[in-house]
């Protein structure tokens, strides 16, 4: 048996003096990086060599710092080098804004060393870096590179625009940088003119460098000019401002600022605004509103405020409304027009035109039409049926519980009530509903199911033997609640009967009063058995038959 030691390049890792025989283990620990381990195993035989090829499998570096090759406004292309001798399966690029909240987003899965990356915000710093993935997982990132996107035109245009008219037909314009410059603002542009109807291409323009405040001269007095401002960079101009208005008279108040809608119910809309300037002399303001585009215009007055409530609107109604400030020397410009619609409310009226028809003697089938457009406030979510047993007397005491059928939607106008009494009166109304909850309901409709066979015979059935061929038969009327009808009249069955069974066919008399309570049978057989049975009928056909009530005619002569 040979002696076998392991050996790591020429350096002995078993001591000459504990070389094992025939079987030596070597346990590795703390592996930090590849090597190859020789086993030896020597005998008088000669010696042997075997190599164990240890592999160390490591996360990939960090990739170079990117290098940006190109931006626009909206993107940045960047290319690194792979940092890693041993192939990867793909990269992650990280990037963000340089602001103190933003957070990295991520673009994975890319498989080259270049790439764009797009949707970014103009004018923006950013910093970007990129790991590398092999099979074991994501390396560490990257030195970062910064960098920042092109500009584009403004975004968004000046906010809080404000004119105030000076002496000598004089107006000074002020406003405030736009949110969204996407780059540097080169400077404004304030257009103004007399007419707001003609094309921007023919008000007049006044450029504005280096400031936030202009003053522009010679205009005409009496007059109320409209201005908008804009902002450019040198890329070009970004959009107009919302028009504001000014009166060349001075003393009167500038237009209304900041005028917006706050609470709002579903008969009033609240209002609020600040004046333009301090110190103003305003000692009050008028309000114009109308319904829609179209709706007559309506005009209120009140004293110095911020706010105003304006209540008895009608619900579910867009209504316009524009401000203007007074003070002695006159009235100032109005606001643009601002928009709010009233919340919705219950219907104020029912459904029209309700009706009803018998469709059998168990449903009536209710129809109507909806509330009528203008007392609706809002859009309808359906109809609720309501309905109830009247009592007999005229005009009916109400001697059930109220039902209701589920709600039926908005776009139908008929619902059928089924499993209903026979032959009953019923009370139906009908309301319509919104998201609030249901209107009022219609005037009441009365309205009957149709007639049926009677529910139950006739009762207390009595059969007197007269004599030999005759014999009287009497009952009383069937219970009211089961009669399903008007009864017509009453037939009286009766056959002869031998051993218990019937011989021959029944025959009939007709009692035809609704009244009748009793009918002599005649031209009977003496001494023979007769099995009689009474039913009621209605125009729909006879009812239930009475028990068989048996009896013996008396003996010839008798």
């Amino acid at each position: 048996m040979p002696y076998v030691k392991w050996m790591l390049n020429s350096e002995d890792l078993t001591p000459d003096d504990e070389m094992p025989v025939g079987r030596n283990v070597l346990e590795l620990s703390s592996v930090r990086e590849s090597a190859n381990y020789t086993c030896v195993a020597m005998s008088s035989l000669g010696i042997i060599e075997a190599v164990a090829q240890i592999t160390v499998k490591s996360l990939p570096r960090p990739p170079g710092t990117p290098v940006v090759t190109e931006t626009t406004a909206t993107s940045v292309t960047i290319t690194w080098d792979s940092g890693n001798p041993d192939p990867v399966t793909h990269y992650i690029i990280q990037y963000r804004a340089k602001s103190p909240d933003s957070k990295y987003e991520t673009v994975e899965d890319i498989t080259t060393t270049r790439y764009s990356i797009g949707g970014l915000y103009p004018n923006t710093e950013y910093e970007i870096r990129v790991s590398a993935v092999n099979s074991i997982g994501q390396g560490p990132p990257s030195e970062p590179v910064e960098t920042r996107t092109g500009e584009q035109a403004p975004a968004s245009p000046p906010r809080n625009i404000k004119a105030q008219i000076l002496p000598q037909n004089t107006m000074m314009v002020q406003w405030e940088e736009p949110e969204e410059p996407n780059g540097q603002i080169k400077g404004y542009r304030v257009y103004y003119t007399m007419d707001d109807s003609q094309s921007m291409s023919l008000w007049q323009i006044h450029n504005v460098q280096d400031s936030l405040i202009t003053t522009i001269q010679s205009l005409v007095p009496q007059e109320t000019y409209t201005i908008k401002v804009l902002a450019f960079t040198s890329v070009g101009d970004g959009p107009f401002s919302e028009p504001i208005h000014v009166k060349v008279l001075q003393g009167v108040p500038g237009q209304p600022s900041k005028f917006q809608v706050g609470a709002v119910s579903d008969t009033s809309i609240e209002l609020t605004w600040e004046p333009a300037y301090e110190k103003e002399g305003i000692i009050s303001y008028e309000l114009r509103y109308k319904e829609g585009n179209f709706g007559t215009q309506m005009k209120k007055t009140f004293g110095p405020t911020k706010s105003y409530v304006v209540e008895g609107l009608r619900p579910n109604t867009e209504y316009r409304f524009s401000l203007a400030a007074i003070s002695n020397k006159g009235i100032g410009a109005f606001t643009n027009e601002i928009s709010e619609r009233t919340l919705q409310a219950k219907p104020s009226a029912p459904p029209q035109e309700v009706k009803c028809s018998t469709t059998s003697s168990t449903s009536l089938l209710v129809s109507w039409r909806p509330p009528p457009l203008m007392s609706q406030n809002g859009d309808l979510t359906g109809y609720r049926v309501h309905y109830q047993v009247v009592g007999p007397s005229e005009g009916g005491s109400d001697d059930t519980e109220p039902m209701e059928e589920p709600l039926v939607p908005p776009n139908e106008d008929r619902a059928l009530l089924q499993r209903l009494e026979k032959w009953t009166q019923y009370r139906i109304t009908v309301s319509a509903s919104t998201e609030v909850g249901p209107g009022p309901e219609s005037e009441p409709l009365i309205c009957r199911t149709d007639e049926d066979v009677p529910g139950a015979a006739p009762r207390r059935i009595e059969v007197e033997v007269l004599n030999s061929t005759a014999l009287r038969v009497m009952w009383r009327s069937v219970t009211p609640g089961k009669q399903n009808g008007q009864i017509r009249g009453y037939q009286v069955h009766y056959v002869r009967v031998e051993n218990g069974e019937s011989r021959g066919l029944p025959l009939i008399k007709d009692a035809m009063l609704a009244d009748a309570q009793e009918m002599v049978i005649g031209g009977l057989k003496p001494d023979t058995t007769y099995s009689v049975t009474v039913a009621a009928y209605t125009t729909k056909g006879d009812g239930a038959r009475s028990k068989p009530k048996v009896v013996v005619t008396k003996g010839a002569g008798q």
